[in-house]
């Protein structure tokens, strides 16, 4: 049996899937923060020894204006860029820089231990330092088998 190809049919079925999967994408979506405006942040994980480290760029932000969360085996960090004021009679001729609200949420490698979580901003990288939990000591336990008194 000979199966026909219709080419022309193909690409208007394709080029209409992109199009639905572009509106799709460019909506607000509440499962996918990171979508709804604003602007991403760009982030670098890296494991150390008995570290994990996180550097987020931020630039132009204050420590106040960002808010770190830790939550299992993520971290979630937040915070809202402030556009400057433009003066009266400024015209621009390029805009690039993002503003607005921002939120992040990067999966960990593995849990972490909140308590020894700590946070540093300096020239617009803020670097979270998060401890890795000790490892349990391995060692052997004897149970003891007692009587069953049902």
């Amino acid at each position: 049996m000979v199966k026909r190809i219709h080419p022309v049919t193909r690409v208007a079925k394709f080029e209409s899937v992109i199009r639905r999967l572009m509106n799709e994408a460019m909506t607000e979506r509440p499962e996918f923060p990171e979508l709804q405006g604003g602007w991403l942040p760009l982030v670098d994980v890296y494991e150390k020894d008995d570290d994990i480290v996180v550097e987020v760029e931020v630039p132009g932000l204050s420590a106040r204006e960002i808010v770190i969360s830790l939550r299992l085996s993520r971290i979630e960090i937040r915070g809202m860029k402030i556009e400057t004021p433009v003066k009266a009679g400024t015209r621009y001729l390029r805009l690039e820089r993002e503003y607005g609200k921002f939120q992040r949420t990067v999966p960990l490698p593995c849990a972490v231990d909140m308590d020894g979580a700590t946070a540093y901003l300096e020239n617009g990288i803020l670097t979270v330092h998060l401890k890795k939990p000790k490892p349990a000591r391995e060692r052997d336990i004897i149970v003891k088998i007692q009587k069953n008194e049902e």
